[in-house]
């Protein structure tokens, strides 16, 4: 079977076998969850950080709340799915090029992104498990401007999910672990993402444009990424 070097490893395309199959079926389903999931995940729109007193706190969690517990709900269904999707994906790269340093870096942009994504959920729970009325004022006016802090994570994010597509979209077009189309949009995506941290260090409308196409992105890719790992199984079934 002939083999393409990738970064000192060799790369053989995936055949066929039980771990191939079990390893697209968990990442087509992951990918789905992940999909769904996010959705469900949108922040409710709030009251600006320090000119805001902790009444209007209180009342925009009390106006907020159904919204906030979906989004509590949404947060931990995701972040198992990401988990599992991550987990699949490192395991497909390693069957395909067990030498090759791509599966390691797919695990750390799944681990990057699985601990922001820990981070703005467990915000989300700070307004959805305590009574709010009980605590005093000075807590809650710290618990809201932490929150938002960890709202601003949304750099972080994005190089993680670049990173997670970027490994694994350069391994699975090297070793044909699904369909070429998927591998060169996540490749694409995972350059517009991992350009946008530019915008850090020279503010511009373009860089600010390459941070959203990164984010929205990644978020359409779970959803193509589980119709091709399905569409690929079916035909390994064959």
């Amino acid at each position: 079977m002939s083999t393409t070097t990738i970064a000192g490893a060799d790369v053989a395309p995936v055949a066929p076998t039980a771990p191939a199959r079990a390893g697209l079926g968990v990442a087509a389903g992951a990918a789905l969850a992940l999909f769904v999931s996010m959705f469900g995940t949108w922040t409710p729109q709030s009251p600006e950080v320090g000119n805001t007193d902790a009444a209007a706190i209180r009342d925009w969690a009390a106006g907020a709340a159904s919204t906030l517990q979906l989004n509590a709900f949404a947060g931990g269904l995701s972040l198992v799915a990401l988990l599992v999707l991550t987990s699949a994906l490192a395991g497909l790269v390693r069957q395909a090029a067990p030498n090759s340093v791509l599966g390691g870096l797919t695990l750390l942009g799944g681990g990057l992104l699985a601990t922001v994504n820990t981070v703005v959920t467990g915000f989300t729970l700070l307004w959805v498990l305590p009574d709010l009325k009980a605590l005093d004022d000075a807590t809650v006016q710290t618990w809201y401007a932490a929150a938002h802090l960890g709202q601003m994570l949304g750099e972080v994010a994005v190089l993680a999910q670049s990173l997670l597509m970027g490994a694994f979209s350069l391994a699975a077009l090297r070793g044909r672990i699904v369909a070429r189309w998927l591998c060169w949009l996540g490749i694409v995506l995972a350059a517009v993402g991992f350009s946008s941290v530019l915008a850090l260090v020279v503010p511009s409308p373009v860089f600010d444009t390459a941070w959203l196409v990164g984010l929205y992105g990644w978020m359409l890719w779970p959803l193509l990424a589980s119709v091709t790992f399905a569409v690929r199984l079916r035909r390994l079934q064959r």
